[in-house]
């Protein structure tokens, strides 16, 4: 009877003094608050001691479950407690609007991160890692590299899908301020530092490195802004990139290719495919002339005495905060001259004004000139002149040479280059001629006509001639004697 009595105390004593607190009796059926209940407690926490004795954090392992009180708050959640490390999730706080994983460490030691892992088997431990959390903030999503090699990694080799996406950023609230998809912030000191690197091999239809699609309505589009700011002369020997495309190929290619490709699309009078502010370097050009890209082509005509309303000049360029411009001396023309003479060559330029923020604060206006339209007209204008000296020299050899001049040396006559050459009033033109001998200075404009002549009455003197007198233009003066030109030389009046 001691015997049977003694396992029966000692089972009352168990269940009057243990930890267990029950909110009732256990029912073999409840239907209030969820159907299928056949125990529950009430609030507090419950808690199993698998190993140890006190619950202890450093050689004890114990499991809880509920609200436990940690003196300035309730934490409400789940927490696996093994020596010097645990795991807990939940809520920190009954005002949490967040629920939370959190894992805590021994320390320093740097072998306790957070691992989310895949089974297929119910009844095996073997599963596969598809994303990592350590606990310097380091994150690793699918196969994670080496932690000297990035800081997020995804893998996503055993997807079949004809598109493929690694990170897909997406930003649909707010209406102010700057929303940002990805940024890179790289400050770490080594050999080189690289915002984004992207490697891509294999063979493939189509690759792009960078695909970048925008449409929305802003007032700045760019499709990729690059700010490059050298604040070191130590190196001598290195170079500095805004941009910088290149394209090589082992073997010859005849198919399309460039460095850096530009379009700009559109009859946009403001629009380039590409802007420089700044001098540009190129050891080659090409522009597009074909015949077949090209209609209502007509012969240059005419175009000389056009020319001779230009104003070529040498200049400085001003202090520009705006635009980068070169300080030597340049040669050139100006674009509002131009413009009054062939319009179709100047265009206006309208740059955008960027504040520190880069938001657009105001427009830089100004006049550019297309020196390459320049050329076709300066060669039909040498062209045209150069057919009429021909003309002129023909008509001088043509001439009957006067017996009394046939027995003078040319030699004897001079004419100098009228002086100033070109000139807007007045010019001079110092002569010589032979004794007894009567000649003149006659003017005839480039098509030959005759404008007017000047006599000689001094052996050696000095003929002075009127803008106001011929007008503006090119035009050739000859010394006349005896009916035949002995020298001609060119005068342009402005």
């Amino acid at each position: 009877m001691k015997k049977i009595m003694l396992p029966i105390v000692l089972f009352f004593a168990a269940f009057t003094f243990a930890q267990n607190q029950s909110n009732g009796a256990v029912a073999s059926s409840i239907t209030s608050p969820a159907t299928g209940e056949i125990f529950r407690f009430g609030p507090g926490l419950v808690t199993q001691l698998d190993s140890g004795f006190g619950f202890g954090f450093t050689n004890d392992r114990w499991f809880s479950l509920g609200r436990f009180n940690a003196g300035s708050q309730n934490v409400y959640g789940l927490r696996f407690q093994l020596p010097n490390r645990s795991i807990l999730m939940g809520y920190q706080d009954i005002n949490d609007t967040n629920p939370r994983i959190q894992w805590i460490r021994d320390g320093f030691s740097t072998d306790t991160d957070l691992e989310f892992r895949v089974s297929n088997s119910f009844t095996s431990t073997s599963s596969t890692l598809v994303a990592t959390m350590t606990n310097d903030g380091t994150t690793f999503f699918g196969n994670p590299l080496g932690i000297t090699n990035t800081k997020v990694g995804i893998d996503y080799t055993d997807i079949s899908s004809s598109t493929r996406s690694g990170i897909t950023v997406e930003n649909k609230a707010g209406t102010s301020g700057t929303s940002t998809g990805v940024s890179v912030i790289n400050n770490a000191g080594g050999y080189a530092m690289r915002g984004i690197d992207i490697n891509q091999s294999g063979s493939t239809f189509a690759s792009t490195g960078i695909n970048i699609r925008m449409n929305n309505s802003a007032a700045i589009y760019s499709g990729i802004d690059a700010f490059v700011n050298q604040v070191s002369s130590a190196s001598s020997t290195g170079s500095t990139f805004g941009v910088r495309g290149e394209i090589t190929s082992s073997v010859p290619i005849s198919t399309f290719g460039a460095g850096i490709y530009g379009s700009a699309t559109g009859t946009n009078p403001n629009w380039y495919a590409g802007y420089f502010n700044g001098n540009v370097f190129t050891t080659g050009m090409y522009l597009s002339s074909d015949k077949k890209l090209k209609e209502q082509v007509e012969t240059e005509e005419n175009v000389l005495e056009k020319i001779m309303e230009l104003n070529a000049v040498t200049y400085m360029y001003k202090e520009n905060d705006q635009l980068n411009l070169p300080a030597a001396l340049q040669h050139g023309f100006i674009a509002q001259d131009i413009e009054e003479v062939f319009p179709e060559l100047v265009t206006t330029i309208k740059k955008p004004i960027f504040d520190k923020e880069n938001n657009i604060e105001g427009e830089y206006e100004y006049k550019a000139v297309n020196y390459i339209g320049l050329i076709s007209v300066l060669t039909s204008s040498i062209q045209e002149l150069n057919e009429k000296v021909a003309r002129l020299e023909n008509e001088k050899n043509e001439r009957n040479v006067s017996e009394d001049v046939d027995s003078l040396d040319e030699a004897d006559f001079s004419m100098e280059q009228n002086i100033p050459n070109p000139f807007n009033n007045s010019a001079t033109i110092r002569y010589t001629l032979p004794e007894n001998v009567k000649a003149n200075i006659t003017i005839f404009d480039m098509a030959g006509k005759y404008i007017r002549e000047y006599d000689l009455s001094n052996t050696k003197g000095q003929l002075v001639i009127n803008s106001n007198e011929i007008g503006k233009g090119m035009f050739l003066y000859s010394l006349i004697s005896g009916g035949e030109i002995i020298m001609t030389k060119k005068m342009i009046v402005k």
